[in-house]
């Protein structure tokens, strides 16, 4: 019986010294895997990598633009005009951009000078008709609008621009007229009535006037937050220009 219970002893500690060791390196072996399971967090999930679509870029920007009145176009309206009107006028825009799509805000001042000279009204014909001798006296408007614009990128750094908007335009200086009578078709025959009516009398322009913008042109960015806006189209006037700005 001694000797059966020293065997049974000696089964008893071999078998907890293997259960032991085995436990021992499936602990080890545990600790080696939760060291080869630790990652890095993947970068790619920052902030900084949002895709241009979901980003809100805020723009400023100075404007420079041929303002144009063909005298084809005032044309439409009176039988003669005296001439036509090409001037310079600047402004400035603000933009909210989110992914190709931009609202602009933009105040502008436009100058309109036409030479002094006869206008024949539409229908008119002479010397049965008096023309008026016009002047544009510093002619002009200040105007503020909200346009619209949607971009179509062609490559990385160029896009096509269009859209359209509209404001209103305060209107500056005075256009006056003057009546004249002719002794015959020859408008060097014209000279001013003797009882003439209107002497200087400027034209009833309301001070208000509503712009309509239609633009089209391609926006050029020579560095991701820098752009130039080459574009042309109406402000209810037909214009041909360019904007250099900064996205912030």
């Amino acid at each position: 019986m001694r000797s059966g219970l020293a065997w049974l002893r000696t089964a008893l500690v071999a078998a907890g010294l293997i259960t032991g060791g085995a436990g021992t390196a499936g602990a080890q072996a545990a600790l080696d895997d939760d060291d080869d399971d630790t990652t890095s967090p993947d970068p790619s999930t920052g902030d900084d990598d949002l895709d241009d679509a979901d980003k809100t870029m805020i723009g400023a920007g100075v404007r420079l633009r041929s303002v144009t009145v063909p005298k084809g176009l005032i044309e439409l309206f009176v039988e003669k005009a005296a001439g036509g009107s090409s001037e310079f006028g600047f402004g400035l825009e603000i933009a909210r951009r989110r992914g190709n799509f931009e609202i602009q805000f933009g105040v502008e001042y436009d100058k309109i000078f036409i030479e002094k000279g006869l206008w024949i009204d539409k229908g008119d014909e002479l010397p049965a008709d008096e023309p008026d001798f016009v002047e544009f006296e510093g002619f002009g408007w200040i105007t503020a609008e909200v346009t619209f614009l949607n971009h179509t990128p062609i490559a990385k750094q160029f896009a096509l621009r269009y859209g359209g908007g509209a404001g209103i335009a305060l209107v500056r200086g005075e256009v006056v007229r003057t009546d004249y009578r002719c002794t015959s078709a020859d408008e060097d025959t014209c000279s001013q009535s003797p009882a003439a009516e209107n002497i200087r009398e400027p034209y009833d322009i309301p001070p208000v006037m509503l712009i309509v913008n239609a633009i089209l042109g391609v926006q050029i960015r020579p560095i991701d937050q820098l752009f130039i806006n080459i574009e042309g189209g109406l402000r209810t006037v037909p214009f041909f220009g360019a904007t250099l700005g900064y996205y912030f």
